[in-house]
């Protein structure tokens, strides 16, 4: 129903910007950049973080891949299809904040769709966004509370990570334990730094492992040729290649446009990788490998 209603939200924002007095094409002038690519280079790469964080959610269907009853089938479509409508719904609210305020007032808002709200419906718009957000956020919330808490979870069943995130409750069915103490970590990371400073934290740790397991797949499939693979990557080996090559873009764009940002999220993988060799934990990976 969070999604249903998230995205319903959305569809009319974007509606009443088309539709209703306030918004002209003329604001869509210049369509492209007058930059040059050099110079859009580095900006480009800031401006993707939290574009990218915004998109993050294809990942979570993963996570719960050993509760799923046809994962072969159900997984690669759930990822399409909520990629695809997602991506409808990012460009459709871009360009209708676009076709009310224009490139200079986009550029210069804090709070870019409550803007054109207020244009088009008045103060009432501002409001109305304000709940939008507030759902958006109980739903994305709602998501990767119950997904994120089987990582620790996984890999304590593996050996790789503290025995008490393995736990299962025997009423409900779930990781109950690794949940709690993953809200209690988040209420930490909530109070230590901007939404914004968070999202880069995440977008770039996230986006060199994700670059990791796109060459682990190229290199799995030519140490282990006759491994089976009920997954297959399209395209492949191009696809992989210019993934790669765009996330160590990412990750070396962040470094050097928001150095203080990228040292504090290589500071949280340290710690991570020091837990992750301190107890043990990487020779019960390698006894499975």
């Amino acid at each position: 129903m969070l999604t249903l209603a998230k995205i319903v939200a959305a569809v009319a924002i974007i509606a009443a910007c088309f539709l209703l007095p306030g918004g002209s094409t003329a604001n869509f002038n210049p369509f492209w950049p007058t930059e040059s690519w050099s110079q859009l280079i580095g900006p480009f790469g800031v401006a993707m973080v939290a574009v990218l964080w915004a998109y993050d959610g294809w990942i979570e269907i993963t996570y719960v891949g050993s509760e799923i009853k046809r994962p072969g089938r159900d997984m690669p479509l759930s990822i399409i299809l909520s990629t695809v409508m997602v991506s409808l719904l990012y460009v459709g609210l871009a360009l209708a904040v676009t076709y009310v305020l224009g490139h200079a007032a986009v550029a210069k808002s804090a709070r870019v769709t409550a803007d054109a709200a207020t244009v088009v419906l008045g103060t009432v718009g501002a409001t109305l966004i304000s709940a939008t957000v507030i759902l958006s956020t109980l739903g994305s919330n709602n998501g990767i509370i119950f997904t994120a808490a089987r990582i620790p979870y996984a890999m304590a069943r593996r050996k790789q990570f503290f025995k008490w995130a393995g736990k299962v409750s025997p009423k409900y069915g779930v990781p109950t334990t690794s949940l709690l103490v993953q809200g209690l970590w988040s209420v930490g990371l909530a109070l230590s730094g901007t939404y914004d400073q968070l999202a880069t934290y995440v977008v770039f740790v996230s986006f060199l492992f994700y670059a990791m397991s796109c060459g682990a797949v190229m290199i799995l499939r030519r140490r282990e040729p006759g491994m089976p693979r009920p997954y297959r990557a399209w395209g492949y080996p191009v696809t992989p290649v210019i993934f790669i090559a765009f996330a160590l873009y990412l990750v070396g764009n962040t470094i050097i446009q928001q150095p203080k940002e990228s040292a504090i999220g290589a500071g949280l993988l340290g710690v991570g990788l020091l837990f992750y060799w301190g107890f043990g934990w990487h020779r019960a990976g390698a006894e499975r490998a």
